[in-house]
């Protein structure tokens, strides 16, 4: 045995060996002398420990020992009293043979309560101890459980709360059987947690508890469990915690309707008074759905200005009838001290169990489906799922796969469709038209896909071989026809950035095309998005000497004086305006005319399919038209093979 005490002696931890059986400390090295307030080691190994020790601490280390003889080892936080002075430290214990044949306790100790406070708090009462009769009454508790819960206990039915658990427990141990639990037990002071492990000690008829108290544990745990299913800033429940609600209680049988709330505006009040008035506004949101919901149903936050109501139908019995009250309520103004008053609107998308589905996380994606059906009507209005919805978002998925895939393998087609100069009939140029053929879905209308590439960002890539397909295209026309056309381009605003107009030089100067033989075309609303910064991108592609057009010109926002002071052409007035054969629409078309001419913009005719359309447009005088009562967009073999019919172009009546 000298062989470890060598080894252990220079070590800064303190380390001694104790003498199970006898009871005393045969073996320490100095850094443990201070932990057991001893002077020198021979005044600690002539030290009597088992004078005070209860027979709970005497069984336990007895079973110690028949851990150290099967070669095990344990780490556990250990108490104990040298000179009345009750102290803590974690120990690993290990059996080692001493020089009489015995197996001695081998103590290392890890770490002690004043230099590890914060994992002790965690693992306070590890040492706990419990002997009990084979009649269940309590003969004996360590002296860590005296000094953390007293002396009132007086038998194991007490401890446990119930007499049959008792006798169970006495029963499975003397049987062999494992006891081991997590229970919240009675100590004769109070109830906490504790983790239970039982052994049987035949020999007595005994039962011996060792005991770790979890209450703070279990606190903790309580602690974070409710932080894990509630929101931060509102104190609802959050979608964890909305799921587990429902799963948890009747209601997953019971019929209920899920209500998907997003709120109107909301972005607006972030970017103006900042985010902390936007949490002051959520929190006022959430105390108002509240007062409204109480004893309806559940109320969660979804996350951002997104809220889940799931509303119990024997509560409720017109969910729809409900949504709209929440509007109304939202709707009203709500009083933040430090802005004065605020006003927000809501949409709401409505999903219900289990008619339209049976696990709650279909039913919140079927709501939010619903609720952004609502926003796409009008906004501030609730709206209920629908099997389409699903049938669409299907679509849009696999819109989006096969997209992604046409675009890797370019599988797309430039159609042109002519644009008539009314000043002379003749072919004035063309705009380019995207079309998208697939093997599994067929023909794809650029409605479909064009705003699927722009919410993606599949659209500049996209727009860049547009470009590039145009140029190329004009450079054929130009070497074979000897004629320069004009071709227009559609943009997306996303492709509005600094270094288009550089992009769009090189395309032109590689392919020898005059600047004059392309133009842009934007629709107002991608005109006027983030107006300055578009400006600047637009002014550089006017140096250029691009024309920039206005697209479907009437259904968007535009401001006058916005538009005069855009580097724009070109105005093409929105075909619904064109087709519409009523007064208000002429005096639509009329007056577009007229400011047109007065701030010098050429004007285009989109949608002619008529010759009364024909005729009326050209007594307004307009620039251009096109349309397909002068022809029907087309690849450009098929143009080529009609020669474009560059003379008498516009039809004549038959």
């Amino acid at each position: 045995m000298s062989q470890f005490f060598t080894t252990f002696e220079y070590l800064q931890s303190p380390v001694w060996v104790f003498d199970i059986e006898n009871k005393a400390i045969i073996w320490a090295n100095s850094a443990a002398l201070p932990l057991w307030e001893a002077e020198s080691l021979s005044e600690l190994t002539s030290r009597d420990l088992g004078q005070d020790m209860s027979d709970a601490v005497e069984a336990t280390l007895n079973d110690y020992l028949q851990m150290f003889k099967r070669g095990e080892s344990l780490k556990l936080w250990w108490s104990y009293s040298p000179k009345s002075k009750v102290k803590n430290a974690l120990c690993h214990f290990s059996g080692i043979p001493s020089e009489d044949g015995r197996i001695a306790m081998l103590v290392h100790v890890i770490s002690e309560e004043a230099s590890l406070r914060r994992e002790l708090a965690f693992s306070d009462g590890s040492n706990l101890a419990l002997l009990f009769s084979s009649e269940g009454k309590l003969l004996s508790a360590n002296r860590a459980f005296i000094h953390a819960f007293g002396e009132q206990l007086d038998s194991l039915a007490t401890f446990v709360g119930d007499i049959k658990l008792a006798e169970k427990w006495l029963h499975d141990a003397s049987e062999g059987q494992v006891v081991n639990h997590r229970k919240l037990c009675w100590t004769g002071r109070n109830y906490d947690w504790f983790s239970i492990d039982g052994k049987w000690l035949a020999d007595k008829q005994q039962l011996l508890l060792s005991l770790v108290n979890i209450s703070q544990e279990k606190e903790q745990l309580k602690q974070a469990k409710y932080q894990s299913e509630h929101d931060y800033l509102t104190g609802l429940l959050n979608r964890r915690g909305m799921i587990n609600a429902i799963h948890a209680s009747q209601h997953s049988s019971q019929p209920y309707t899920l209500l998907f709330l997003d709120v109107d505006g909301f972005k607006l009040i972030n970017d103006t008074y900042g985010h902390a008035i936007g949490d002051k506004m959520l929190r006022a949101i959430a105390i108002r759905l509240s007062e409204i919901v109480k004893f309806n149903g559940l109320l969660a936050r979804f996350g951002g200005d997104e809220f889940i109501i799931q509303i119990d139908h024997r509560q409720v019995d017109d969910p729809a009838q409900f949504a709209r009250k929440l509007i109304t309520n939202l709707n009203k103004p709500f009083h933040l001290k430090e802005v004065g008053e605020l006003s927000i609107g809501c949409s709401i998308g409505m999903a219900s169990f289990p008619n339209d589905a049976k696990k709650i996380e279909t039913l919140i994606t079927q709501a939010d489906m619903a609720m952004h059906r609502a926003k796409l009507r009008g906004r501030n209005r609730c709206h209920h799922f629908s099997p389409e919805m699903a049938e669409d978002l299907y679509r849009k998925m696999t819109l989006r796969h096969h997209l992604t895939l046409a675009m890797d393998a370019e599988a797309f087609e430039l159609y042109y469709q002519p644009i008539v100069d009314l000043k002379n009939n003749r072919l004035g140029g063309f705009e380019a038209l995207i079309r998208w053929y697939d093997e599994d879905l067929g023909q794809v209308a650029p409605s479909e896909f064009i705003p699927l590439a722009e919410e993606t960002g599949q659209i500049v890539p996209l727009g860049k071989w547009t470009l590039k397909q145009a140029c190329m295209q004009l450079s054929h026309w130009n070497k074979t026809y000897g004629k320069r056309f004009t071709v227009s381009v559609n943009l997306s605003r996303a492709q509005l950035h600094a270094s288009l107009a550089s992009y769009i030089a090189n395309l032109l100067e590689h392919y020898d095309i005059d600047a004059k033989q392309l133009a842009l075309e934007l629709t107002e609303s991608a005109m006027l998005q983030e107006y300055d910064d578009a400006k600047q991108c637009l002014v550089d592609l006017a140096e250029l000497g691009i024309e920039l057009h206005l697209d479907d010109f009437g259904t968007g926002y535009s401001s006058l004086s916005q538009l005069q002071n855009l580097p724009i052409t070109m105005v093409k007035l929105d075909q619904s305006f064109v087709q519409a054969n009523n007064q208000s629409s002429r005096a639509i078309v009329e007056a577009t005319c007229a400011i047109c001419d007065k701030l010098n913009l050429k004007l285009v005719a989109e949608g002619v399919e008529t010759l009364e359309q024909l005729e009326y447009i050209q007594e307004c005088e307009f620039d251009y038209c096109q349309g397909y009562y002068m022809g029907k967009p087309m690849p450009a073999h098929e143009l080529e093979q009609r020669q474009f019919n560059l003379f008498n172009i516009i039809p004549k009546a038959s």
